[in-house]
């Protein structure tokens, strides 16, 4: 058996932090662990949150840590000028990419984008992207970003997706179907996400703050529930551009009692004692990363009934529901008022995540990957 190229992964968001985010820092953990030779690309802030919520070891070694000078700006505009800051990241990545000398890339999220210069000129080593969102537009958010992304994909060796829905829409954006790879399943660290020592009538949602997540409905689901169980508690951690409107719908609805708002870096203690999670995406809640944690922690499910999501989540886990306030407060409310059912239902998703969401199992696709983005570099040289 060959021992696996050195990757370099380049994991890059200055907005905000969410499931894509805690995902590949598990992973790259799990592959440090693994004694596979890998190292990390990450700006600043990315790494400060992912460390304070306990998901990337606090003096853990890594290959570069990106400045963010626009970042810093306590300015009106800092949010929307902060991608200015991919700019500077792609001087700072690329001379380190040329002094490490990976045989491999590995390019999450704004990673795709600072890369990209080193690939156009042909000066970078092969690249796995992982694509995180069924929907590439909405995922980059601008049209010049939306351009340089979809560049990135097809300068891809091999493109690393969840979904088969994913697999086509990459294929409608020109992507050659041979270079896109479907995963089986995601990867959950079951040992940090389990239940806790009992459930409380804690009601929660995870995302972040866009329109795909469906905060807005979530809160008027809450507003209906609260007047059907009154014990309930509501939580909805993220944070994002939707953060002022969701305020001012919980103030409007009355609901600041009840609701906890705002992101959790320590998400997986809310989770543990919570009876119900509510995913509520407009596209599709599969493999939703806070919906896998939730399941997880023994959870049971409330989810739009969009995409693949009834691949995930049936009867046994939970309950699928369309779009509305009504019919979501009514899923989420007979929960509440059946605490046993919704405890077995939680334990039932809690084994599904275990058997079909290995962290193993993901560690030894994404190894396979890049032996195969490898391969196919030196056999087209």
């Amino acid at each position: 058996m060959t021992d696996p190229p050195y990757v370099a992964m380049v994991l890059l968001n200055n907005t905000s932090l969410g499931g894509a985010e805690r995902r590949f820092a598990q992973v790259y953990e799990g592959l440090r662990a693994r004694k596979v030779p890998i190292a990390l690309a990450i700006n600043e802030s990315l790494l400060a949150g992912l460390r304070r919520g306990g998901l990337l070891q606090p003096e853990g070694e890594l290959g570069l840590v990106v400045k963010e000078r626009v970042g810093r700006l306590k300015s009106s505009l800092a949010f929307s000028l902060r991608k200015l800051d991919y700019l500077f990241a792609c001087v700072s990545v690329g001379c380190w990419l040329r002094r490490s000398r990976p045989q491999v890339l590995h390019l999450v999220l704004g990673g795709a984008y600072v890369a990209l210069p080193l690939q156009v000129v042909g000066a970078a080593p092969p690249a796995v992207v992982s694509v995180v969102c069924p929907n590439l537009r909405e995922m980059v958010g601008s049209r010049l970003g939306y351009r340089l992304y979809r560049r990135a994909l097809r300068l891809a060796r091999v493109v690393d997706v969840l979904t088969d829905s994913i697999r086509i829409n990459l294929e409608r954006e020109g992507v050659q179907r041979e270079r896109i790879s479907v995963s089986r399943g995601s990867c959950i660290d079951t040992a940090r996400f389990q239940p806790g020592s009992g459930k409380q009538p804690w009601v929660v949602f995870v995302g972040r703050l866009v329109e795909e997540k469906n905060a807005l409905l979530f809160v008027e689901a809450c507003a209906v529930v609260r007047t059907l169980v009154p014990t309930a508690r509501f939580y909805l951690l993220g944070d994002g551009p939707l953060r002022r409107a969701v305020d001012d719908l919980v103030k409007q609805r009355g609901l600041e009692p009840s609701m906890t708002v705002g992101w959790c870096e320590r998400v997986e203690r809310v989770l543990a004692e919570a009876l119900v999670f509510v995913s509520l995406q407009r596209t599709d809640n599969y493999p939703s990363q806070a919906l896998l944690e939730a399941m997880a922690c023994g959870a049971a499910v409330v989810a739009t009934n969009v995409g693949l999501t009834s691949k995930l989540v049936d009867d046994r886990v939970g309950v699928l529901v369309e779009a509305d306030p009504a019919a979501v407060a009514e899923a989420v409310a007979r929960l509440l008022e059946h605490p046993e059912e919704a405890r077995a239902m939680g334990l039932k998703a809690r084994a599904r995540v275990v058997q079909e969401h290995s962290t193993d199992a993901y560690l030894d696709y994404l190894v396979g990957l890049y032996a195969s983005a490898r391969r196919a570099e030196d056999q087209r040289r």
